[in-house]
């Protein structure tokens, strides 16, 4: 089948354009329109959580080839809340819960996944006028907002195509002084550590989690309670907003950091 008949294929659907191939799929059919792209793409547009569990079990097998499906995958489930009316209730911690245990994808995995793909739709336009193409790129991606936070962004769009992943991964983290533009905060660190199934503050035991919470999942709690807390000491208020990735809350970041440098 010619490439042109397979992704006439992924957008039929039989009549009208698929919600989520508009949303998330048409990031992706073009370039992928291998069977095991057919198969992710399809059991998405099911919208039946555990039929997409089926292809995540699948994809999970050969995490490193696939890493570019399970970040697709989860952003969908997470973003259009599939979770809901599982046994998992409302929260998507305890449905990532779920799939570090049962599905046996490492947290690692699962972020530096979820993290390309959130990144490569987000700047979709600018990296296609760039020419960047995702095969023996897609790693590259997790540097982007860094690298957009600490350089020129006409610079960062052309070294993320000509650049090795070490060169750009390297680059893109090294600080560009004359951007600059802010005193740093004051470090301040609290206490905040975890014991078995208790969470301590400062010595105090704050939390109880539930028998059998996973390690990855409690750090996960350790580290934004930590990073709460030390809002706090510092004098200032923490502010809860939702994301959709690493690049809007470097945005907000950098938003502040300029509101900040003119008071």
């Amino acid at each position: 089948m010619a490439k042109q008949e397979v992704i006439k294929n992924v957008f039929d659907g039989g009549g009208a354009l698929d919600v989520y191939d508009r949303k998330y799929i048409k990031y992706f059919a073009e370039d992928y329109t291998d069977k095991v792209s057919l198969n992710v793409f399809n059991a998405l547009r099911t919208k039946d959580i555990e039929v997409i569990e089926d292809c995540l079990r699948d994809l999970s097998n050969s995490a490193s080839n696939y890493l570019l499906y399970i970040g697709l995958v989860c952003v969908v489930i997470e973003r259009e809340r599939l979770y809901e009316g599982t046994e998992y209730g409302t929260s998507y911690l305890n449905y990532a819960n779920h799939v570090l245990e049962d599905l046996e994808i490492p947290i690692a995995t699962l972020s530096e996944a979820k993290i390309i793909v959130e990144n490569f739709i987000q700047y979709s336009k600018p990296l296609a006028k760039a020419g960047f193409k995702l095969g023996g790129n897609a790693k590259k991606l997790r540097y982007l907002p860094e690298a957009l936070e600490n350089h020129d962004e006409g610079e960062v769009y052309n070294r993320i195509v000509k650049d090795t992943f070490r060169g750009f991964s390297s680059w893109a983290q090294r600080k560009n002084i004359a951007r600059i533009v802010h005193k740093p905060e004051p470090d301040i660190r609290v206490d905040v550590e975890v014991k078995g199934n208790k969470l301590f503050i400062d010595g105090k035991n704050i939390l109880n989690f539930p028998r059998g919470t996973q390690r990855d999942v409690k750090e996960m709690v350790r580290s934004d309670l930590e990073k709460t807390m030390s809002i706090r000491e510092g004098g200032n208020l923490p502010y809860i907003i939702d994301t959709y990735g690493r690049g809007e809350q470097t945005a907000i970041s950098n938003f502040i950091k300029q509101y900040r440098a003119t008071k």
